[in-house]
This record gives structure tokens, sequence and C-alpha cells, in this order.
């Protein structure tokens, strides 16, 4: 018999707590990368008079980027956490954007009606997944036949500091193994076009693309890359990062220092 997992996964943004800045964190990640994000989305099938799904929408800045870019599609927003989608529906209403639907849900056991969508996008998602194949499956019956789902996820082996702070691959591994003891995989990038497979999608395709600190600003960079996995560790590990951390943060003042980032979209279309 098939058990629904934790539906959080490796990501409970109420756990963090208020202080943790993470909600700001949540906002600056997608900002910053948000017109190369919608560039690319279109490239992956996002086209006018679409009915769209924006998958765990966190604070709702792409939802709103793909509404007001193609005001014709309906978008319906859905995240697991009703503090996230209080802050995506206030933004929404600032932005003047009435036509988002905003709708709480977990991606194994979706809230919504099968069959009806165009376009689905999950980004930054399936990283914290406990079964990246459940919650395939879970959306493939959301989508019309011909529908397009469009993943936007990491594989930290694309992570690259330059010049790299003593102790960084260790304080990365550190991470990647604290998200795991939580359900999550930081190596998930390089999965999706077999997991996409595997449950049912035709015309698979995965691509990296890659993002520098150039494009970003090192300040940026640095917060996006590296803010989560910072909230991940805990005690000694922690504690033995903390130069790391420092090295990291020091980089922002060196006019001569690059750091690069692979993210992988992979595209899947429902038979």
């Amino acid at each position: 018999m098939t058990t629904t997992p934790n539906a959080a996964g490796s990501y409970d943004f109420t756990a963090l707590g208020d202080e943790s800045g993470e909600l700001e964190r949540l906002q600056l990640q997608a900002q910053r990368s948000a017109q190369l994000e919608l560039q690319l989305l279109e490239r992956m099938g996002l086209a006018d008079d679409q009915v769209v799904l924006d998958l765990a929408c966190g604070p709702g800045v792409i939802s709103r980027l793909i509404a007001q870019a193609h005001p014709n599609s309906r978008v319906t927003a859905m995240d697991l956490n009703g503090e996230l989608l209080a802050a995506a529906r206030e933004e929404a209403a600032t932005a003047g954007l009435a036509s988002i639907r905003f709708l709480q849900g977990d991606v194994y056991a979706p809230p919504l009606e099968q069959g009806q969508f165009d376009f689905i996008y999950a980004r930054l998602l399936f990283q914290h997944l406990e079964k990246p194949l459940q919650a395939l499956e879970a959306i493939r019956a959301l989508l019309k036949p011909g529908g397009v789902l469009c993943i936007f996820d990491i594989d930290d082996s694309w992570l690259t500091l330059v010049p790299e702070p003593e102790g960084f691959a260790t304080f990365t591994t550190h991470a990647a193994r604290a998200q795991e003891r939580r359900g999550g995989n930081r190596q998930i990038g390089r999965q999706l076009g077999r997991l996409l497979e595997e449950s049912g999608y035709d015309s698979v395709d995965v691509h990296v693309e890659t993002v520098t600190s150039r494009q970003l600003g090192m300040r940026a960079f640095l917060d996006i890359t590296l803010g989560f996995k910072r909230l991940l560790l805990e005690g000694e590990e922690l504690e033995a990062a903390r130069a790391t951390l420092e090295a990291a943060d020091a980089l922002v003042d060196d006019p001569r220092a690059w750091a690069f980032v692979g993210v992988f979209l992979a595209r899947g279309v429902r038979p």
C-alpha cells in the first residue's frame, strides 16, 4: 500500500521561525532571478491563454510574474504553508493582480480537479521531497493531455566559489546530509530526467543553466545559494562552518571573486 509521505519534506517554513529571515530570502531568491526564469519558462512552453499552476509558490513572486507577463492566462498558486500563501495574497493585492487563485495544498494529494492545466511549474520543490516519483504521478494527473510540467531545481555539485574558502566542500557535504536526514536531496537535478521518464512523462528534456555572481551580484548569490544551507546546520557542524562562511561572505568585497551555480530545468509532457 502506498503511504503519503511528509508533505513538507526537508523544508518546513514555520519551523524556521520569524527570526530566520527566510521569507526575505525566498523573496530575494525569486526576485533576483525572475526575468531570467520567465525567459526560461517561455522556452519550456509557457505561453499566452494557458491554465497555469505554480506549485510550491512560496511568497508568490513567480506567480505574479507569470500573471503579469501573460494576463490572458489563468494562474493558480499553490503552497503547503498558509503563512506563505497569506504573504503571496497580500503582495498580489498590492500589485493589483486579482486574477491569481491562491490555494493551500499538498503536492502528493493536490486539492485540484484532474486534467485541467496546460503548464505546471515546480520551482525548487523537488530537492525537498521524500517521494519524488509519487509527487510526479500526482502532478501528471493534473495536466491536460499534451500539458507540460517544468521543474527548476538544483544540484550542489554545480556550485563553485572562486577562490574557494577553506572547508567549503565539507560545509556543503554536511548541509546535504542534514537535508537528506529531513527527506531531501541536494543532488536532485541530475535525477530529474530519469524520474520524469519513470513516472510516465513523454518528450522529457533536461538541461543545465549556469547562473553567476556577476549576474546576481555576489551578496545576492551567496544569500540565495548558502542561506538555506546555513539554516540546516546546528551544533558542532555549524560551529565548524563559521570560519568557512565568514570567508565566503568576504568574497563580497573581492572584485576578482566569481561564483557559479548550475540550475537544472527539466521538462516532461503528459501523454
